[in-house]
Parts: structure tokens; sequence; C-alpha cells
């Protein structure tokens, strides 16, 4: 099978650049300075457990920038995520013209008003078709990650590059080395970078003026229309494979999304889908001391969200999702063990951005956790045992139709 040999591919490539540390290994009585040699060379952690089939390949890269916008009309990369870089188009070498994306539209190419960003701005994807010698009946279509908004606080903290398309450059070049560059596993299928700037992990669709928050949030309308686009103008049809997925929020987005593709008609009946899952599995785990606001609680973020995007029908996928609580067909461990379509599902155990969301505190290669640092590498390491221990349990594992990859990294 076709998406067998594609996920074997990419665990053996991910499975063989596992970082040489892991957080507490051998770490001193005192709790101290483990961390920052997690961090060697001032390199820094992404969001992504796979960082976009580029894992640990950081060093190579130009430029992994903060997630805003530059100073010279493009936008920097994100850390993590599909691996793309923020090299003006005047400057392309001929190595980066190979790995160029060309930007659509999607108001435009589809003529839908609402596919737009929190500004009202238009929903960008970024297109490249599969090479002459590739494979034009295979199709990567991956989400962008860059956290999200809850609420009218929350999302009014957002920065401008991650709520509107308005400085997306006409070209993206991508890292090489990442999911959708000239090295990657999938660089003969027909590519899809659907660029986020909705702020709402993919689940949204709504107007400002439909909710209290007051927030434009459209994340889902910009995939369902960028799918419908690729039917429409690209040629998706059945008997094609498809490798749907995306990074940190946008995994989540795929994740709540990936049942729903074929039965809601958004992609042909006999496409074949697999998941990739970069990073969705959030645990239902208890607050870090007395941090427990909801910037600190992505339970919390996760009802809010659902309350006031009023996407119930979005994230139960109609009916398929019949949790308990709507609220948890948004969340990993509830979501990720009803999932029907197979997926390769990566999840660091001590993944970066849950221990930032839970504990209020990062680390960068000139910091690490606050003195005294016991509890904090104490609830990394509670977290982790919980993660490892549930994902050994996902059914769709034991039953051998989709795999997990779970590094000990902080990533």
């Amino acid at each position: 099978m076709q998406w067998l040999r594609t996920a074997m591919h990419l665990a053996l490539l991910l499975g063989g650049q596992d970082l040489p540390h892991a957080l507490g290994q051998g770490r001193a009585a005192e709790c101290s300075g483990v961390v920052c040699d997690l961090l060697d060379d001032g390199v820094g952690a992404g969001a992504g457990a796979a960082d976009g089939l580029g894992l640990l390949q950081r060093k190579q890269r130009k430029v992994v920038g903060e997630d805003k916008p530059s100073d010279k009309g493009a936008i920097r990369g994100p850390r993590g995520g599909a691996g793309w870089l923020s090299t003006p188009t005047e400057k392309l070498s001929v190595v980066e013209a190979s790995n160029t994306m060309e930007k659509v539209n999607v108001v435009e190419a589809t003529n839908d008003s609402d596919a737009t960003c929190n500004d009202g701005s238009p929903g960008v994807y970024y297109w490249s078709p599969a090479p002459s010698d590739g494979e034009p009946r295979s199709w990567l279509v991956f989400l962008e990650g860059g956290g999200w908004c809850w609420d009218a606080a929350s999302c009014a903290s957002r920065w401008g590059g991650s709520v509107s398309s308005a400085q997306y450059p006409s070209l993206q070049v991508n890292d090489k080395y990442g999911i959708l560059g000239s090295l990657s596993p999938v660089r003969g299928f027909n590519r899809v970078h659907i660029r986020q700037c909705s702020s709402d992990a993919w689940m949204g669709d709504i107007g400002g003026n439909a909710t209290s928050a007051g927030v434009n949030w459209r994340g889902a309308r910009i995939l369902r229309a960028t799918l419908r686009h690729l039917v429409e103008a690209r040629g998706l049809a059945g008997g094609d494979f498809m490798l749907f997925g995306g990074a940190s929020s946008g995994s989540r987005g795929a994740m709540v999304h990936l049942d729903t593709l074929q039965p809601q008609g958004w992609v042909p009946a006999g496409v074949k889908l697999l998941g990739f899952l970069d990073s969705p599995y959030w645990l239902d785990t208890p607050a870090f001391q007395d941090l427990t606001q909801v910037e600190h609680r992505s339970q919390e973020q996760t009802k809010q969200a659902v309350l006031n995007m009023q996407n119930e029908a979005i994230v139960s996928g109609g009916g398929l999702c019949e949790l308990d609580d709507v609220w948890k067909c948004a969340f990993g461990e509830y979501r990720l063990p009803i999932l029907k379509t197979p997926f390769m599902l990566f999840s660091s155990q001590y993944d970066w951005l849950r221990l930032i969301i839970a504990q209020a505190a990062t680390v960068t290669p000139s910091a690490c956790f606050p003195k005294p640092q016991c509890s904090y590498y104490d609830y990394a390491d509670s977290g982790a045992n919980a993660m490892r221990q549930k994902l050994l349990v996902l059914p769709q594992v034991i039953a051998g139709t989709s795999g997990v990859y779970s590094s000990t990294c902080y990533d």
C-alpha cells in the first residue's frame, strides 16, 4: 500500500535523527542546568515534534525566526512546523527556486468572500504541482501551525503576521529539509501549504459580527474552500493519494477534519487518505502549581474556543464524534483514539508548547526553568510518563492501522 510505504519512509527518516539528550536524563540532584544542554549552539526548539520532517536539521537552516513579519515584505519562518524561509523573492538562488511555491488567493480562486483571515484579508495557500518526474496523483495538504486564540482578549494579543495575509509574499521559499522542500520524501507530490491567519486551529467558521468575542474565525472555511479548489481546478480525484495534516495547531485542525473529509464531500470518494499529525496530542493533565487561569490550561482554552466560535458542528464532524462533551472532540487525548482514518502521529513527550502553556516558563539558550527548578522538572516528567503510557495503548496503534513516533526530547 502506498500510504504504508510513505509512513515507513517518514518514520525511518525521523527515527534516525533523535536528539542525543533527554530531558531529565542524568539531571543533577539540585535540578539545575540540564535543560540548557538540549539547546547547544543556540538552536531553538519548535512546537512540532517532527519539525516538519526536518527534525534536527535546524542548524543547517538559513533563518528560523519568530512568528512575526519581517521588515522586507516577506514573512519569517516559524520555529518548527513546515520549514519555510523568508528569503525575499528577488534574491532567490537556483537551489531556492526549486523549493518555491506560488501564492493563491483563496477568496479570488474560489469566489468565497468569507474565506478570510482575522482582519478580513483573504485566506492564502501556496501551491507547487508535482514535478514532471514526480507523482501527479499524490498530494500533500499541510495546515500551518502558529497558535490560536479563544476570546477577545487573547485574540487582541496576536501579532500581525498571525491574523493577516497582507504581508505574505507572492512566492514562498521552503526549507529544503522540511516536508515541503526538495529533500522531503514527498517532494514528488502536488504540494499545498495552507497558511494560518485565522487563529482558530482551522476549526472556526463564524464572522466577527456573529460572536460575542467579535472575532472573524474562518479557518475551517479557508480549508474547505481550498480543498474545493484542488478538486475543481487542480485535478484532485478518486483514486489519488492524499497526505493530510499539519503541525501544532495545524495538526489539531487536521485531527478534527480528518474523518470528515470524505463523508462531508470535501475530498472525493476514493481518495486514499493518510493523516500526518505533528503534535496534536494535548493531555487533560492537572494544573501546575496554582496556574489555573485559562492561558495556562489547554483544556479551558479549548472549552472557551468551542463556546465562542460556536463551532460544535465542525469539531464534532456533524455527529461523527459523539463524546460526552463536544470540546473533547477538539482535544487530542479524547479525539485521537476514535479516529477511523489511518494516521501517523508525532508527539514529543516533553512537548515545548505544552510546558510553556502549563508552566508559564520557557527554555532558551540563556535561561532554564526558574529556580528552584525541581518542581518544573517533576511536572514535565509526570506529563511525559502520562503521554508515553497513553500513546502505547492507542487502539489504532495496537491494531496496526496507524503509527506513532514519540521522542523524549524537549521539542
